[in-house]
């Protein structure tokens, strides 16, 4: 084929690809204009600029659009961006751009994505996004997003009905700066009956009554081996700060102040359901490999329907100031072979079943809201240095090596977790793969009998004292 030839064909495909940037009173190359409508079915790129109101874009077929400085207000029914079901939409950003839809968007959604849809946002621009009739983006079945490439997302609200991202197969955010401020709403700020994953980024939630972070199967933080200071999570809400059914935390450093637990690994599926309660061999799980997190919660600070697993990291924990929650509380096995963990509450753990390869103590006595705790080794070096946030009269520390604790200057009478005294988590490495019955339900504290439940401490025989004590009152039953 001759140069010149190649020349005309590129030409042309550049043509089909590029296209200038859409006027909204007339039909053009590529899209329709039908009253306040937009359809967009030539595939290709598109560029969003200036100001517009109460207009509906529909994207009939995969493109992206070039939203540079566009504005999007709507306050009918007309729902500012749909993506037709299959369809993939990209929104590349530049400088800041503004959508908001009404509270009679009959999408539920500013951006809507039909089934088996998916939108991608990159670019190094912002995207305002106002909801007021439920979410800033909104899907239905198999529908996912990706952002990316130093992409700003900031959804805020002043509606109860508020809410931030929901797609039903995935969420991925990379390398992005995500803010969420809803003081009265009660959607969560990112929810998904799939898998959510936040590699990089900072991510700062403010949530009225609804879920931080909630996902009906994996919740992946940071990346494997990654730095902390590539990801920071701030959540503040007045209900759970995360849950998810299966949550795998690498790194990143994490601050949560919840209304209701700090962390819940739960679902609603049968398996692991946070009012049901499994009964062994739990589906949900934690897994803590590095990081840094701190949970202030006004429930339980740690709650997992099933096994949590600590290998690396740091986790400070302040639980409510009652003995209805547990700093830590799980229905599987506690196993700990690294890191380093401080958890505070009301609750002393009872009914923990633990296994850890590390020194654990505990302290039982008051601790003050403001108090200095300073925890150091042996040796002499300091291990943390924290300020208690709230009152507690209980204390559970794990760390690799030996140490010791002192409360505003005085040192501390600790006592071995794996004595077994107060219900503490016993140490050893874990010998069983199976899960003992739930003690105690989440969901009806005036049930709850965390404090009067058996101890149960794993030994390196794998027998419990649970079970010495059925068999001892068996055994009398018989003489």
């Amino acid at each position: 084929m001759k140069l010149k030839n190649v020349l005309i064909i590129l030409f042309i495909f550049s043509l089909s690809n590029v296209q200038s940037a859409i006027n909204f009173d007339t039909s053009g190359t590529g899209y329709t204009v039908s009253g306040n409508v937009v359809t967009i079915s030539g595939g290709g790129t598109y560029d969003l600029e200036n100001s517009q109101t109460d207009k509906n874009i529909i994207i009939s077929k995969s493109c992206t659009l070039n939203l540079n400085s566009f504005s999007l207000t709507n306050s009918g029914s007309l729902t500012p961006i749909l993506v037709s079901a299959s369809q993939t939409l990209t929104l590349v950003l530049t400088g800041s751009s503004t959508l908001q839809d009404s509270s009679t968007n009959e999408n539920e959604g500013i951006i809507y994505l039909e089934s088996g849809a998916s939108l991608i946002i990159s670019g190094t621009g912002t995207l305002k996004l106002a909801p007021n009739k439920m979410m800033a983006i909104n899907g239905t079945d198999s529908t996912s997003l990706t952002v990316n490439d130093g992409a700003t997302i900031n959804i805020q609200s002043s509606s109860s009905n508020a809410g931030g991202v929901y797609l039903r197969s995935s969420i991925t955010f990379n390398n992005v700066i995500y803010t969420y401020s809803c003081s009265s709403g009660k959607n969560h700020a990112i929810d998904s009956e799939g898998t959510v994953r936040l590699i990089k980024g900072k991510y700062t939630i403010t949530q009225g009554s609804g879920k931080g972070i909630q996902s009906e199967g994996y919740l992946y933080i940071g990346e494997e081996n990654g730095s902390d200071s590539d990801l920071t999570l701030t959540i503040n809400t007045s209900d759970e700060g995360i849950e998810a059914k299966n949550i795998i935390i690498n790194s990143g450093t994490m601050d949560i102040s919840a209304g209701g637990d700090g962390i819940n690994a739960a679902s609603s599926g049968t398996d692991c359901d946070e009012t049901v309660k499994c009964s062994g061999n739990c589906a949900c799980s934690l897994t803590f490999k590095g990081g840094s997190l701190t949970l202030n919660s006004e429930e339980d600070g740690i709650d997992v329907n099933g096994d949590i697993t600590i290998s690396g990291g740091e986790i400070i924990v302040f639980a409510a100031s009652n003995s209805d929650n547990q700093p830590i509380d799980q229905d599987g096995l506690l196993s700990i072979t690294g890191g380093t963990i401080l958890a505070a509450g009301s609750s002393s753990m009872g009914g923990v079943t633990a296994s850890t390869s590390q020194t654990a103590k505990t302290y039982t006595g008051t601790i003050n809201s403001g108090a200095k705790i300073v925890a150091s080794e042996t040796s002499g070096s300091q291990i943390m240095s924290i300020t208690a946030p709230k009152a507690a009269n209980f204390l559970y520390f794990n760390h690799k090596n030996d140490f010791g604790i002192t409360l505003d200057g005085t040192q501390l009478t600790l006592t071995n977790a794996g004595s077994g005294q107060g219900g503490q988590p016993g140490s050893g490495n874990p010998t069983s793969t199976t899960t003992p019955t739930p003690t105690d339900d989440d969901d009806d504290d005036d049930a709850d009998t965390d404090d009067d439940d058996p101890v149960v401490i794993s030994t390196t025989n794998g027998y419990f004292l649970k079970s010495l004590n059925i068999l001892i009152i068996f055994g009398l039953l018989l003489f």
